[in-house]
């Protein structure tokens, strides 16, 4: 199985306003992926992307300082 994640043009990194009121479904599972994500170094990210050097680089960023346990914010 094949899961394609489409991104958005824009990512806004702004915190909103609304509270958390509960956590994700998946918070788990994702934890896991999130580990293996920043378990790789940049050249094997790009590659298993497969996209070019600066989404390659901003998107390696985002994950290296993910967090799923602070600044949740609604879907």
């Amino acid at each position: 199985m094949k899961l394609i994640i489409s991104p958005a043009k824009k990512m806004n990194m702004e915190e909103d306003l609304l509270e958390v009121r509960s956590l994700p479904a998946f918070l788990d599972r994702t934890q896991v992926l999130l580990d293996y994500m920043q378990g790789l170094d940049r050249n094997q990210a790009k590659t298993l992307w497969k996209c070019n050097d600066a989404i390659a680089d901003l998107n390696y960023a985002r994950i290296q300082s993910m967090d799923l346990h602070s600044r949740l914010t609604p879907a």
